[in-house]
């Protein structure tokens, strides 16, 4: 690629700053059995893309790399890169950069990092090393969970009626079978499906604490326990003013500020230590009934994350681009605690990000029991119920970009590529956690100790403790999760 090529790709994205830069679909990476790589984009009307990658070293700016490729011609609807020779074993670690030129201006995709953790077949379909095709049927010996797909067999027809459902494994789905099922009755740190966050969560909603996996998370009488607990307790007083290093066992983008945070000034390191768990690296799946029996935390600025994610954020990483569905939400402070909501987010701040999430007031506090959390995902709509009774239902209409359009959502554009449904048209995976304030979950009230816009909000929210921690009782701060179910359509 020509040094002009460089030049107009800086020029643009300087010139546009903070006007909304076009972003590049995040790259696919995936590794080919038993030997190549292929990288691939969706098509958004681009007249070139070129892909440039180093294996286990990283990227010197923008250098060439060991991969330096230009296509120009798209093929069924994706940009597709493919080495052929590429030998590559499972912890290979691929830096790279793409580019593509779209109605003739350039636009970048900086700082890529893929790792192999997984071999896939032609079709793109996972394997073992040996070629063999991957038992989709789990149950270990140290956690319960289980993702139960049907292998395919020689049958010359399927012994169901096939679902529209779609899960991260191969293998046929019947209608309304169950996918996924974890009842919590055995430890999930040596398991196989759950996988901990180490890190500390940043844009959009930027929380006041750090993912780690301490004592504060744990199994016991068959439910999953995440407390809340302070960084002062493991760390010792005065440490939010310090620095702290998560990188040897980060599962954020290492060399960035989700893996090593440094205080300076008004800036502290988050003061909550809190905990989150996810199946990103074992199952995921679209379209759905997923159900949670769980109970609420109870407490000032707690909000529970038992929730959908995408998985490879197809639309874009920044401000919910790909979106989230919260399958169940209840903030920890008494004024929100009857207010239960769940739905689609896609974008982070108002009006739009609650523009399409539903709610229902209860009699009592939420908190106070465990109640059985349903949303149904289909390729026309959402529905979302507490204990059998539904109180939601989401629908795209024409498309949810035509009314994210209308708001100056940026991410708009992209989901045009996809169905109406988009950006909820590709694979999510489930996660369960507890975060604490931020900036964009509670509007600025008298009561509220920080202001959403200002720099210190962390630091004043630190600062008023006396206020809101004296509301986290053990035995009712924490969120509870009974049981976790994934069924086909």
């Amino acid at each position: 690629m020509s040094r002009i090529t460089y030049i107009v790709v800086l020029l643009v994205c300087v010139f546009a700053n903070n006007y909304n830069c076009y972003e590049v679909p995040p790259a696919k990476l995936e590794a080919i059995y038993p030997k190549g790589l292929r990288v691939s984009i969706p098509d958004d009307g681009y007249s070139l893309f070129a892909f440039h990658g180093k294996l286990n070293e990283e990227m010197e700016g923008l250098e060439a790399g060991q991969w330096s490729r230009d296509i120009t011609k798209v093929k069924n609807g994706r940009w597709t890169f493919r080495d052929r020779e590429a030998q590559l074993k499972i912890g290979d670690k691929i830096y790279f950069w793409t580019f593509v030129i779209k109605d003739g201006l350039g636009y970048r995709q900086d700082n890529g990092e893929w790792t192999v953790t997984e071999f896939v077949n032609e079709e793109g379909n996972p394997i073992n090393i040996n070629g063999t095709p991957i038992d989709v049927t789990t149950e270990t010996a140290t956690s319960n969970a289980q993702v139960l797909i049907n292998k395919p067999s020689t049958l010359t027809g399927y012994p169901c009626e096939l679902s529209e459902s779609q899960v991260s494994v191969s293998g046929f789905v019947c209608k309304g079978q169950l996918l996924f099922e974890d009842n919590f009755n055995s430890n999930i740190e040596r398991g196989q499906i759950w996988k901990h966050e180490i890190k500390f969560p940043g844009e959009p909603d930027y929380p006041f604490n750090v993912y780690m996996s301490e004592s504060n998370i744990r199994v016991s009488d068959g439910e999953l326990i995440i407390n809340p607990i302070t960084l002062e307790s493991k760390y010792g007083e005065d440490i939010v003013r310090q620095s702290l290093d998560l990188t040897a066992r980060c599962t954020g983008v290492p060399g960035t500020n989700e893996c090593y945070r440094e205080a300076s000034g008004p800036i502290i390191l988050p003061p909550i230590i809190s905990a989150k768990v996810t199946t990103k690296s074992r199952f995921s799946f679209k379209y759905g009934r997923i159900e949670v029996r769980a109970r609420m935390p109870f407490g000032n600025w707690l909000i529970p994350e038992i929730q959908l994610e995408p998985r490879d954020n197809v639309y874009g990483f920044r401000n919910y681009a790909s979106g989230i569905i919260r399958v169940a939400c209840v903030k920890g402070n008494v004024e929100y605690s009857k207010k239960l909501y769940g739905g689609p987010i896609m974008c982070e701040s108002e009006p739009y990000r609650s523009a399409n999430l539903k709610t229902k007031i209860g009699n009592d506090h939420w908190y106070k029991d465990f109640h059985n959390y349903t949303l149904i995902w289909r390729p026309n709509g959402i529905l979302l119920s507490v204990d059998g009774e539904q109180y939601g239902e989401v629908s795209p209409g024409e498309g949810f970009f035509e009314e994210a359009k209308n708001n100056n959502v940026t991410a708009a554009s992209q989901w045009q590529r996809g169905t109406l449904m988009a950006p909820f048209d590709e694979l999510f995976y489930i996660s369960l956690g507890l975060s604490v304030g931020g900036i964009h979950e509670f509007p600025d009230t008298s009561s509220k100790p920080w202001s959403n816009r200002s720099p210190k909000a962390m630091l004043n929210f630190w600062n008023a403790r006396e206020q809101w921690l004296n509301t986290w009782y053990t035995d009712t701060n924490a969120l509870r999760v009974d049981y976790v179910q994934v069924f086909a359509l």
